[in-house]
């Protein structure tokens, strides 16, 4: 039972948190420079809904959930998106830098189940990984040629960001039941020291910064299951962009097997 709740509230970290990076991704394709950028984007959404809806189905099917339960059947307090992602960017450097922790910080959790001995498991984690290694090259492009103010703009954002990145993997591991059994093959705190040898000093180099926290978590407010503050949840805002509540929105994306059964008349009957 530990092992499934595990299983279950890790994997929805991951899901959830690509579900948030794919709609960021959707927002700034309206902002977009260039027409290679916004393709860009777009392919790189759609990678991520694609991950996030690939693990949505893992779940329901493993967990022995029903179906579209996990994207249709729950409120803003249970998703386990991280807290990096609530707060909108204020600008095209914050948006660099954050989307290129997120994505960092989530390749190299994600990259703990290389070689799982589950095999949906390891089949999904070499296919979400060539994708990823694009998003990341991409976004590092990017960060590389912004000019000298958005660079400026990345580093006065450094300080509020990469904590959140950081703490994202949570406190030093105890137990691990998915370590245990070989689902996990390598811990997350050595994935979180690997975030930090490589796309925080690379990062930090590119800024010429040297802030790097260290402040521990308080675990009497951390909700180790969701990877985020105890109680806390998504904004508002956020939620409705990524799950729409008018009529109209809802009525747009029931699942097929429910409105494949709808019987509409698209003809006006004679009077």
């Amino acid at each position: 039972m530990t092992q499934d709740i595990t299983l279950l509230s890790e994997f929805l970290c991951l899901a959830d948190s690509k579900w948030t990076l794919g709609h960021w991704y959707i927002k700034v394709m309206l902002n977009c420079r260039t027409l290679t950028d916004a393709t860009a984007f777009a392919g790189m959404s759609q990678d991520e809904l694609g991950h996030t809806r690939a693990l949505f189905k893992f779940l329901e099917d493993s967990q022995d959930l029903a179906e579209h339960q996990l994207e249709f059947g729950r409120n803003a307090n249970q998703i386990h998106n991280m807290q990096l992602l609530d707060q909108a960017p204020q600008n095209r450097g914050d948006f660099m830098l954050t989307t290129y922790l997120a994505e960092t910080a989530l390749w190299n959790f994600l990259a703990t189940f290389k070689n799982s001995s589950h095999a949906d498991v390891a089949g999904m984690v070499k296919h979400f990984g060539k994708e990823s290694r694009f998003h990341r090259l991409n976004l590092l492009g990017w960060a590389k040629n912004l000019n000298s103010e958005e660079k400026q703009q990345m580093a006065a954002v450094w300080p509020h960001r990469l904590p959140l990145a950081l703490q994202w993997f949570g406190a030093k591991n105890g137990a691990d039941a998915l370590l245990d059994t070989g689902i996990r093959t390598a811990r997350v705190e050595d994935a979180k020291a690997a975030f930090m040898e490589g796309p925080v000093n690379e990062l930090q180099g590119l800024l010429n910064q040297d802030y790097r926290p260290e402040e521990p978590l308080d675990s009497t407010t951390w909700d180790p299951l969701r990877r985020r503050p105890e109680g806390s949840a998504m904004p508002n805002s956020l939620w409705e962009s990524i799950l729409p509540t008018n009529k109209e929105a809802a009525l747009a994306r029931r699942p097929l097997s429910i409105s494949i059964e709808d019987n509409i008349d698209l003809f006006e009957k004679a009077g």
